[in-house]
């Protein structure tokens, strides 16, 4: 794994560690997240609320943050689950996700083809509990999201030629330790378009670890993150 300049489809979202810190996130997305709900006017969360169920499903570009990351080539991989909102008013909701997601990293040795390539392939079962607020009160609803994530590890395998003579492996049989809980942030818009009796999805996400997911005593540096293109459909329960 080497420790190279970063590039790839994440310079986009760089900026979030390097103005935050990475251990300031956690306590700024509380308290971001608590305004959020104290914020909403008294006579919206007074309303009856309104419950929706939805099944959404798409495509992840992952890669890794941190000093110890693999060179950020990105992986592709699914991500697709249910989801359960309430909305609270014609423009506040909160949304509790249950997510199945592919995430990992590649180190694709390009300068030098008779090197091995490795692969990292992670899999989580993901719970982003996110604040919502809509841009329009009408039919057609385009909402921007933020919330705490929490990412349950299903599976960790290391590959070290994925390209060629593939033979995956265990983390664990590689030597590498990962933790069972990844906590991250998510956040990103959606918009959900009438259709039938409920409402087509489409839901643009990124999902940020906020910690190194290594469980070594060398106390390595890895993150998480992903973006993610999702496509579902909600009904009111």
């Amino acid at each position: 794994m080497a420790n190279e300049p970063r590039t790839g489809v994440w310079f986009r979202v760089k900026w979030i560690g390097t103005i935050c810190g990475v251990s300031q996130v956690p306590h700024r997305l509380a308290v971001v997240t608590l305004l959020l709900m104290f914020l909403m006017p008294v006579s919206a969360r007074a309303q009856d609320p309104q419950v929706s169920l939805g099944v959404l499903a798409g495509g992840t570009v992952a890669d890794q943050a941190g000093e110890d990351a693999f060179t950020p080539h990105d992986r592709f991989g699914f991500i697709g689950g249910v989801s359960l909102a309430l909305r609270l008013s014609g423009r506040w909701s909160v949304q509790l996700d249950g997510l199945y997601v592919q995430k990992g990293g590649r180190e694709n040795n390009d300068n030098d083809p008779g090197d091995l390539d490795d692969e990292l392939s992670l899999v989580y079962l993901e719970f982003p509990f996110l604040v919502k607020f809509a841009l329009s009160a009408g039919a057609t609803r385009p909402e921007l999201f933020v919330g705490p994530s929490f990412a349950y590890e299903l599976s960790c395998r290391y590959d070290s030629f994925p390209d060629g003579s593939s033979d995956p492996v265990s983390c664990a049989e590689a030597g590498i330790q990962t933790r069972t809980l990844d906590v991250g942030v998510a956040f990103g818009a959606d918009v959900e378009i009438p259709l039938g009796s409920g409402y087509l999805v489409v839901d643009g996400r990124g999902i940020v670890g906020l910690g190194s997911f290594d469980d070594s005593d060398d106390d390595l540096d890895y993150r998480n993150r992903i973006l993610s293109l999702m496509v579902g459909y909600r009904f009111t329960l």
